[in-house]
């Protein structure tokens, strides 16, 4: 599965902010808003973003919307990050210990 989006969705910093947040516990819209002094209808866009990109849910409680991090979403990016990105890194880290590669 291709995580351009997800990635897209990570290049924010707010919305990586959010994802801090919720990765705590789940929250409301406010306490989002509140906690990131961003006006509600900033925040429900970035709150968008990641819920299309996948990375977030969100609940119906009452009156108000409860969002949280789709764990095993992000589990499936780590393992994605991980499975792509292993040998690259590990071959810069050889590079790195071998005073004679420039």
């Amino acid at each position: 599965m291709p995580y351009e989006v997800q990635f897209g969705a990570l290049a924010h910093p707010l919305r990586q902010r959010i994802l801090d947040q919720l990765s705590a516990r789940p929250m409301s819209v406010r306490e989002l808003t509140e906690a990131a002094a961003v006006s509600q209808p900033v925040m429900s866009q970035h709150l968008k973003v990641l819920r299309d990109a996948g990375m977030i849910t969100v609940a119906p409680q009452g009156t108000r919307n409860i969002y949280a991090v789709d764990a095993a979403a992000l589990k499936a990016l780590r393992a994605y990050w991980e499975q792509h990105w292993a040998g690259l890194l590990a071959s810069l880290a050889e590079d790195e210990d071998d005073p004679g590669t420039d």
